[in-house]
């Protein structure tokens, strides 16, 4: 299989793992706070990274990576779901990320973005609008932290796609010396709150979060960046959040009210035109 075959493939798994991650991660944070289920997506999720690499690939640039992609960002992400009235809408503002990315393109890789995708930014900000101003009513500050989120995987993207890919380090080696290397940034938001309840139920869902969703989702998506590029690997992401409110749908019994589904819709829209350009 060639290696733009192989980056396919890992972009789907990676759709299937992230997408349904969401409401596991919800149902996972009864029984442990976000701040604790983060630090040991990266420890552990390292940890068997390491282990398949036997190696680290540890330099600098891969160590800035890690702080933005895997250690702050997972803190965001998990946040958002605790504090979201629904994880399927931490998911739609988590894959903003295109947006903000075709905005700093120009400036950050030298690349032209077209018309097209800036209408796309438009009819993404519009729906970011209107997703913040359905929730405004419930205080909803897991949409928020989203949104921070997607800006946050937006910088990490770019500068993995500028700075990391060229090096041309083993992929698996890399990701792991990320995942381990962000664990003291993540534990460094211990004041926000640390539980863990261990039952078989809650351990099953930790091994599977920092096994699969960890070490497998990353490794995945870094792949596809990698064999795709950023922009091709971010239009065929925007699945995710549509697999997000399905698996939500199916888990919780939950769906987006009409506003918040033509808000999503505008999201997701949008930010899939900005990649198709």
């Amino acid at each position: 299989m060639t290696s733009r075959r192989l980056g396919y493939v890992s972009l789907a798994l990676a759709i299937l793992v992230w997408g349904t991650a969401y409401p596991i991660i919800g149902v996972a944070e009864r029984y442990v706070s976000p701040v604790a289920l983060a630090a040991l997506r990266t420890l552990i999720g390292g940890a068997v990274l390491a282990a398949i690499a036997r190696r680290l690939a540890a330099n600098l640039k891969v160590f800035i990576a890690g702080l933005i992609n895997i250690g702050a960002f997972l803190v965001l992400l998990n946040l958002a779901i605790a504090l979201s009235s629904n994880p399927s809408l931490a998911a739609v503002m988590i894959y903003t990320q295109p947006l903000f990315t075709a905005l700093a393109t120009p400036f950050v890789m030298g690349r032209r973005v077209s018309g097209r995708q800036y209408s796309g930014v438009g009819v993404g900000m519009a729906g970011i609008a209107l997703l913040v101003f359905a929730d405004a009513a419930k205080l909803n500050i897991g949409i928020l932290i989203g949104l921070l989120g997607g800006v946050l995987w937006s910088a990490g993207t770019l500068y993995y796609e500028k700075r990391v890919v060229p090096e041309g380090l083993d992929l698996v080696a890399a990701t792991a010396f990320m995942s381990l290397s962000s664990t003291p940034l993540v534990l460094a938001f211990w004041p926000l709150g640390m539980y863990l309840k261990l039952t078989p139920l809650s351990a099953a869902l930790i091994a599977y979060i920092v096994v699969v969703i960890q070490a497998v989702g990353w490794f995945s998506w870094f792949y596809g960046v990698k064999a795709l590029g950023g922009v091709r690997a971010g239009s065929i992401s925007m699945l995710t959040p549509i697999v997000a409110i399905l698996s939500t749908a199916v888990m919780f019994r939950e769906v987006p009210t009409p506003l918040e589904a033509i808000a999503s819709a505008a999201v997701i829209a949008g930010a899939l035109v900005v990649q198709l350009g």
